[in-house]
């Protein structure tokens, strides 16, 4: 067994390939497969097992039957199957939480993917940021800590939808050292109309109206009724980081910037079209 473990629950769109093609990785991987093809990406998996649901139902329903052999490890990352990453990021991801003493950590995405909350788009000049709240897609753990919140987790309640929030406040809201992002070693979340399938995967488990319902059922469990993100302090790159990331950050906002003008150029022909 290696010092760290990579979890994910993973179907036709998985980028595990990725991630288990270094012979110096310090992480195993373990692949639930949810699809209906057997086998699927075995061959990129340390451990196998096949089992419908979400990441987390799935990590749960492990947690119940190999509690012992997880917490072998120190950390934990808890990713989707399709996230681009290297093996160098994701060794320095989990070097970076053991010694920071981080509970929660997780890379910054990139401009050319998905971003759902502001707070972790990934900065310029930004190494690492302290914050409260570390999103669900791809996020490390302290072993420890996971292990102590899945021991609480009801996968009635929630396949993913809000259990970032969720996170944060069973661990404790106001740990200003324990959560971080990390904008030196990024991540991209692929954007659904580049993938090979015509349908998120996670529309498969539930509709858009019952992950509304399960966030709403999420913030009526731990009493609150919202959130708000903050970050407590920074690590700066430096300047020889900084100048090294910009021409990759530069290529990012001319991409998002391009999506959007052709997002809206569509938008305009559909509407043409729709009121003839």
């Amino acid at each position: 067994m290696r010092d760290y473990l990579i979890y994910t629950s993973a179907g036709s769109a998985a980028n595990i390939k990725q991630w288990y093609s270094s012979t110096n990785r310090k992480y195993d991987i373990w692949i639930t497969n949810y699809a209906n093809t057997t086998s699927l990406n075995r061959e990129y998996s340390d451990f196998y097992n096949e089992h419908k649901g979400s990441k987390f139902q799935n990590l749960k329903f492990i947690f119940q039957e190999h509690r012992d052999l997880l917490s072998n490890y120190k950390a934990i990352m808890v990713a989707d199957d399709d996230i681009i990453i290297s093996p160098n990021s994701l060794n320095a991801l989990f070097n970076i939480l053991e010694k920071k003493d981080l509970w929660m950590l997780q890379p910054a995405f990139s401009q050319f993917g998905k971003i759902s909350h502001p707070i972790t788009k990934r900065k310029l000049f930004s190494s690492l940021r302290y914050t409260n709240f570390v999103e669900v897609t791809c996020p490390l753990f302290k072993t420890d800590k996971l292990l102590d919140f899945l021991s609480v987790y009801d996968s009635e309640l929630s396949t993913c939808f809000g259990l970032d929030w969720w996170f944060s406040h069973h661990f404790g809201i106001n740990n200003q050292n324990r959560y971080a992002i990390s904008d030196k070693y990024y991540c991209i979340n692929p954007l659904d109309c580049f993938k090979l399938i015509d349908r998120r995967e996670i529309d498969l488990l539930n509709s858009d109206q019952e992950r509304i319902i399960m966030g709403e059922t999420i913030k009526r469990k731990i009493g609150i009724n919202g959130f708000e993100f903050k970050e407590y302090h920074k690590i700066q790159k430096s300047i020889i980081e900084s100048v090294y990331s910009l021409p990759i950050f530069a290529l990012e906002v001319l991409f998002v910037n391009a999506f959007a003008f052709l997002s809206k150029v569509k938008q305009f022909f559909r509407t043409k079209k729709d009121q003839t």
